[in-house]
């Protein structure tokens, strides 16, 4: 059976999911996404009051996803992880059919999975 990894990793990983999974976020990341915003570019282009977007702000700061810089009473935000921000951007909209397989294919493929395991065992 292939190493998945420790249950420490997944729980930082799920925890990174949940963080960017509000609405307001993903927007956020999108605009991001295409260059740097100050904060009154954002609330424009999200428009929440400007106390939420600063909560969503520092969410995403303390998740190491953004950072700022502070020019006089400007802040000014950009992606410091731009490869994973925009990979998943992209993989939420692409088209994701569903692919449903028989019972019969699905048993094929776990007993030659198997046997696969068993031969590498020997």
């Amino acid at each position: 059976m292939k190493n998945i990894g420790t249950n420490a990793a997944w729980e930082d990983q799920a925890r990174l999911l949940r963080l960017i999974s509000h609405p307001v976020r993903l927007k956020i990341l999108s605009a991001l996404c295409e260059r740097p915003h100050c904060v009154r570019d954002l609330n424009s282009l999200v428009p929440i009051v400007q106390a939420h977007l600063s909560q969503h702000m520092a969410a995403l700061r303390k998740a190491g996803l953004v950072d700022c810089h502070i020019c006089g009473p400007l802040r000014c935000y950009y992606i410091i992880r731009p490869t994973l921000v925009k990979k998943l951007l992209w993989l939420l909209n692409e088209d994701h059919p569903p692919r449903l397989r028989s019972r019969q294919a699905v048993v094929r493929a776990s007993r030659q999975s198997e046997e696969s395991q068993t031969d590498a065992c020997e």
